[in-house]
């Protein structure tokens, strides 16, 4: 390890921040702009031709590319012999301390890797690859607040077109190689992303897919051998359809992986759902992230800091009017149910008449005249019409509290009383759903009663039914509030229990 030195060109060198595969980094600070930076210099010992030829190289390809996912160049030069990159300071851990510690939950590694893809899509759109994807290269910071991925280390980028290793030379790292790259030496796009399914194999299981003592036993095994499978208890809080991603980025065939970093980043940020099924719920998976955090690396448009989603404008719309389409249709139930019973009355008189109308046709007009006699009637039965405006005040007590369990009439008093009477509310709504599985109302309540209750594994089992009765789980959850608030709870504290374990 050579000293450190005290400055190159016009930055200051603060401290030595360590060591990478090309060279040493220094935290140091620009004299002239006060900012800091990071300095990448080459090692004297790789001062060959072919040496400067590839650090050229790495600053023009990763000084070409501008992206919230990749670490900035801000210039390069050679100064007393010395060959350095100044680049964006990033502070924070690189994710392979994270690995080690734990300390980030499984939703959360998913995202940082999806967002690892992001920029990757961004640079191999440009003809540019990394092609020495490891977790010491991957940089994780905080932005407003949030964790965000940042590649660093394009030192043996490659260009498209170019040829920097006509020798033969792997240039990477061993544990992280695609079969192809190890076979031929020539990898395209698709070797980055095997290396991303290493580091997400890495996050889930605890250890690399393919160990081993020695180098030439990690290639043997990268290019013959399976990994060993996931074990499904340590998939806690995502979907067990991660072993699928899993295995497909890590296919042994290229054409088998996914065809894009753009593919592999939507099929990690589906994954965080517990309950994605790419097989069953393929159109599932953009509705869900609408309700989750704002996602980076997205293709349309950016929009001003702070300005409001348009889908949510239109989900909120779509939401209102749901609401109130619904709150009219049962307004006018109620209205049928509760208007006044004098009807009945008018429909007894043609059942009296039909006594005379036996009558031969000549005498049909004859039964007109005494037709005031029915209507002087009405006076004489006062008692109906009483009797039936007396049973309109004893209905009305019913929606405020029910004294036993299930003693409701409509949806709307089960709803009202999930608060105040749990159990009876929630015995309501089973009852609703056996006599009609289709209500779509009552299954949304249901569901929501039986988490509020803490019946996970019930809950658990609903949501499987409805699934399986077409009401996928979060359209249902737009258009009813008390769903809603359920499954925000469960992303913030994980209760439900796993696809299989609720079989």
């Amino acid at each position: 390890m050579t000293s450190t030195p005290r400055r190159i060109g016009k930055f200051e060198i603060v401290e030595r921040l360590g060591e990478g595969a090309m060279g040493e980094v220094f935290l140091a600070r620009d004299t002239l702009l006060g900012r800091e930076v990071a300095i990448k210099t080459i090692r004297a010992a790789l001062t060959s031709p072919d040496a400067k030829d590839r650090f050229f190289r790495e600053a023009q390809a990763a000084g070409r590319l501008n992206h919230p996912n990749l670490v900035t160049i801000h210039e390069f030069g050679e100064e007393d012999g010395t060959l350095f990159m100044v680049m964006e300071y990033v502070p924070g851990d690189d994710l392979g301390r994270l690995l080690a510690s734990r300390e980030l939950s499984h939703r959360e590694m998913l995202e940082l890797l999806a967002q690892v893809c992001d920029g990757l899509g961004f640079a191999h759109q440009r003809g540019v690859l990394h092609r020495d994807i490891k977790p010491t290269n991957i940089r994780i910071t905080r932005v407003s607040g949030r964790l965000a991925a940042k590649v660093l280390d394009f030192g043996i980028a490659r260009l498209a077109g170019s040829d920097l290793t006509a020798t033969g030379a792997l240039l990477g790292t061993f544990g992280y190689m695609a079969p192809e790259y190890i076979q031929s030496g020539k990898p395209d796009a698709r070797a980055d992303l095997f290396a991303v399914g290493v580091i997400l194999y890495e996050t889930l299981a605890g250890f690399p897919p393919f160990g081993g003592e020695s180098t030439a036993t990690v290639l043997h095994r990268i290019v013959n051998e399976e990994p060993a499978p996931l074990d499904p208890d340590q998939l806690t809080g995502i979907s067990p359809a991660i072993q699928g991603v899993v295995a497909r980025a890590l296919a042994k065939d290229p054409a088998a992986r996914y065809p894009s970093a753009e593919a592999l980043a939507e099929a990690l940020r589906a994954a965080r759902d517990p309950w994605w099924d790419p097989a069953s719920d393929k159109g599932a998976t953009r509705s869900d992230r609408l309700l989750d955090l704002p996602q980076r690396g997205r293709k349309p448009a950016p929009r001003a800091e702070g300005a409001p989603s348009h889908a949510w404008i239109y989900l909120a719309v779509a939401a209102v009017m749901a609401v109130l389409t619904a709150g009219a249709g049962w307004l006018w139930i109620r209205h049928r149910r509760h208007r006044p019973v004098p009807a009945p009355p008018v429909a007894v008189q043609p059942a009296a008449q039909p006594v005379v109308a036996p009558a031969p046709p000549v005498e049909a007009p004859k039964p007109e005249p005494p037709a005031p006699e029915p209507a002087k009637a009405e006076p004489s039965r006062p008692t109906p019409a009483p009797q039936a405006v007396k049973a309109e005040p004893k209905a009305a007590p019913e929606p405020a509290a029910p004294a036993r369990a299930g003693a409701y009439a409509t949806l709307d008093q089960a709803a009202r009383a999930l608060d105040t009477d749990p159990k009876g509310a929630l015995a309501f709504l089973e009852n609703a759903v056996k006599e009609d599985p289709t209500n779509e109302r009552a299954i949304a309540l249901r569901i929501a009663a039986l988490y509020d209750a803490g019946d996970y594994r019930g809950c658990s089992l609903a949501i499987r039914g409805a699934r399986e009765t077409g009401h996928p789980l979060w359209p249902m959850a737009l258009k009813y509030p008390r769903l809603r608030k359920a499954l925000e709870q469960e992303r913030i504290t994980p209760r439900l229990l796993r696809r299989r374990q609720a079989q």
